[in-house]
């Protein structure tokens, strides 16, 4: 998820990048105060996303536009922090603290050396949490800008395995290694809906057997959880460069069909961690999951969020 929360103060910015523009302009972000930012990161995503959803499906067109509108935003996103620090949307220490769990489970099932592989890896934080425990780490980036931060956050001898390109255009025998888990954090929602299917067969083939698939994307029941939510009232439909967002039975439904053989949520989430246990009640809180969005909103997004609604587990 692109992240939407930004500095409170309206001084410009230090800053001298320059973005292209949805309409293939260029755009000086310099000067601009972090309201003009907002601003024009609201209307350059719906022009994004338009392109986006308007370019043929699996096309180079398609993917050109993608890694455009990522430079792009990820720029205007970096230009409204008050700091230098690296690019981080989405990151969450429990998910930090989940992933590795996952990581120290399959070394007690006896699958040798496990491998974390990233899908829109960011600026590489969560992959430099497992890399520190010792676990072998990778992964593939649309963004060229979020590369660069990743490898200097990650060091430079990590930068065979960050790869730049499409998922769909990655040849599993250029990797060091298939994964043992897959992970990947808000990027389910900003796929064109089109292609969600492409991709997940493509996650399931990278897999190794008995591997795991941790997806993280906010569910249909937060909307708008883009950009959108700074512009429109909480239940508008997301206009941003979340192309889809999804409830929890569509994301079941999808990743049975791409061929895992379970799919699980967490039992529940607390404030500083994520607690599994089974398949986590996930019928059950597909089952009352209509009936929330009849509540107010605030209870309605409380209960989402306790009940992880917006995390799923799934294995090869």
């Amino acid at each position: 998820m692109l992240a939407t929360e930004s500095p409170s103060t309206e001084e410009p910015q230090a800053t001298n990048a320059e973005v292209t523009l949805a309409d293939g302009q260029p755009q000086s972000l310099a000067g601009l105060s972090v309201g003009e930012l907002q601003e024009l990161q609201w209307q350059q995503e719906q022009q994004f996303a338009i392109a986006i959803k308007n370019a043929p499906r699996g096309s180079e067109q398609r993917t050109a536009v993608v890694a455009q509108a990522y430079d792009t935003i990820c720029s205007i996103l970096a230009a409204q922090q008050a700091d230098d620090q690296p690019l981080v949307m989405g990151l969450d220490a429990r998910y930090v603290k989940l992933v590795l769990s996952l990581l120290d489970r399959q070394v007690r099932q006896g699958f040798g050396q496990p491998r974390l592989f990233e899908v829109g890896y960011g600026s590489g934080m969560m992959l430099k949490h497992a890399s520190d425990r010792g676990f072998f780490v990778g992964g593939i980036e649309v963004s060229t800008a979020m590369r660069d931060e990743a490898i200097e956050v990650l060091g430079q001898r990590y930068a065979d395995q960050l790869l730049l390109g499409d998922l769909l255009s990655l040849d599993e025998n250029t990797l060091a290694g298939k994964p043992s888990l897959i992970y990947w954090n808000d990027v389910f929602e900003h796929i064109c809906p089109d292609e969600i299917d492409d991709y997940l067969r493509q996650l399931h083939r990278l897999l190794i057997p008995g591997g795991t698939l941790v997806t993280i994307t906010p569910n249909w029941l937060l909307r708008p959880s883009d950009v959108t939510g700074d512009f429109c009232p909480p239940r508008t439909e997301a206009r941003g460069l979340h192309l889809k967002e999804y409830r929890l039975a569509e994301v079941s439904q999808l990743l049975k069909k791409a061929g895992f053989r379970s799919v699980a949520t967490p039992l529940v989430v607390t404030k500083k961690r994520i607690l599994t246990c089974g398949n986590g009640l996930r019928v059950a809180k597909q089952i009352v999951e209509p009936l929330l969005d009849h509540l107010p909103i605030r209870p309605a997004d409380l209960l989402c969020r306790v009940l992880g609604m917006s995390c799923t587990i799934a294995t090869k």
